[in-house]
């Protein structure tokens, strides 16, 4: 009975490039599904207001957060988002309905938006 030495049965030379090779591949597959983050659209969750609403105040503080790379508009007006993507904007309200209208535009252009309705009674 021949006993064969177990480093030689399983670490040579053809075993290591294998596996050296399934690691590159990997690392390089990863990067890709990071990167493919341009195929969605930036999301954006509004913490207040919740939802529409009804109010007899004359302003409003939205407040929200949407992707950090992202451009943020609200009514067409650029929004500044800090670095984590949170954003809070005081907006002046006219007497009846109110449409605010958020909309996140990605380097890639893929855009996403969200309208909210503010009654001032």
């Amino acid at each position: 009975m021949i006993r064969r030495d177990l480093k030689t049965q399983y670490l040579n030379q053809r075993n290591f490039a294998l596996v050296l090779a399934g690691v590159v591949l990997a690392a390089i597959a990863g990067f890709f599904i990071y990167e493919l983050k341009f195929l969605r659209a930036p999301e954006i969750s509004i913490f207040d207001p919740a939802r529409d609403l009804a109010t007899d105040k004359d302003f409003y503080d939205v407040r929200g957060r949407t992707d950090p790379d992202a451009d943020l508009t609200l009514n067409g007006r650029p929004l500044y988002s800090g670095g984590n993507g949170e954003f809070s904007e005081r907006v002046y309200l006219a007497k009846g309905v109110n449409k605010l209208e958020l909309e996140a535009k990605n380097r890639y252009g893929k855009t996403s938006k969200v309208t909210k309705y503010i009654v001032v009674k």
